[in-house]
């Protein structure tokens, strides 16, 4: 796959609304970044989320302990609390990599935030999370840990079969229809959406909606794209009143409200890459 066509994206207010944003991007082994912010403030911050494919798996350290989240698929936008005076460190992991993670099929932790620390399946995991204490430890950690989990998943055809498709939806930035999905594969829509729900819990045409956006997203956050017109035209919507309906519908902002807080928070410059 091409770099510029790897599914880079972040959840943004991660970025506008904390402190310290830093990020390492990996795209490797169904990891796309590390990430750590913090919240210096003297009260906790409400963070929005926005429609999302990839899951965020977020450790907050504070007070010596450490609390583990799962941030699932987003479906639609809701909003993630950040405790003040936190620190906080993220996996960012691409579609349907939540698999180690027993207690839970895909499918229940699309639009759910849940809580690791307690489950059989995470808590000696999370635990060891809980002592490292800078990001370069924390990422080394998480890497070798996850790398265990690795170990025991055995892939079958229908998850080759995801994979194959999932990735030629992110090459294509999500425009692709699902009549053309089943064209390179072989596969009836109605196959693919059964494989998709049981490795991601949504169907494809989902998945395609969520990863446009998310590569439109990216676009707006880097300042790409001379006008709306340009950028609707670019990734398929029927016209500019199409676009702002669907961004609004997925960020709860009109795209001309959204890129005038990217320029006033200067998303740009807020990211510290390491």
């Amino acid at each position: 796959m091409k770099k510029n066509q790897a599914l880079i994206s972040i959840q943004p207010y991660f970025v506008m609304e904390s402190d310290n944003f830093c990020q390492h991007i990996l795209i490797e082994n169904g990891i796309s970044h590390f990430f750590s912010f913090s919240n210096n403030s003297s009260q906790d911050i409400t963070l929005p989320l926005l429609v999302d494919s990839c899951s965020n798996l977020i450790f907050e350290y504070k007070d010596g302990s450490v609390r583990t989240h799962l941030i699932g698929i987003t479906v639609e936008k809701r909003t993630f609390s950040v405790k003040k005076n936190a620190d906080y460190f993220g996996v960012r992991l691409q579609p349907s990599v939540t698999k180690f993670v027993k207690e839970y099929t895909p499918k229940e932790l699309v639009g759910n935030i849940v809580i690791l620390d307690d489950l059989l399946s995470t808590r000696d995991f999370c635990k060891k999370m809980g002592e490292q204490k800078n990001f370069n430890s924390r990422m080394l950690t998480f890497l070798q840990e996850y790398s265990k989990f690795q170990a025991y998943e055995n892939g079958d055809t229908k998850d080759t079969l995801f994979k194959q498709i999932s990735d030629l939806i992110i090459q294509r930035k999500g425009i692709v229809k699902v009549r053309e999905l089943e064209e390179l594969s072989g596969y009836s829509s109605r196959y693919i959406n059964k494989i998709f729900d049981k490795e991601l819990g949504l169907s494809a045409k989902q998945l395609c909606n969520s990863i446009k956006f998310q590569f439109l997203l990216d676009d707006m956050n880097k300042g790409i794209g001379d006008s709306f017109t340009s950028i609707a035209s670019e990734y398929n919507f029927y016209d500019q009143a199409h676009f702002i309906h669907e961004f609004k519908e997925f960020s709860g902002k009109t795209p001309g409200e959204y890129a005038e807080e990217v320029e006033n928070k200067k998303y740009i410059s807020s990211i510290k890459n390491i």
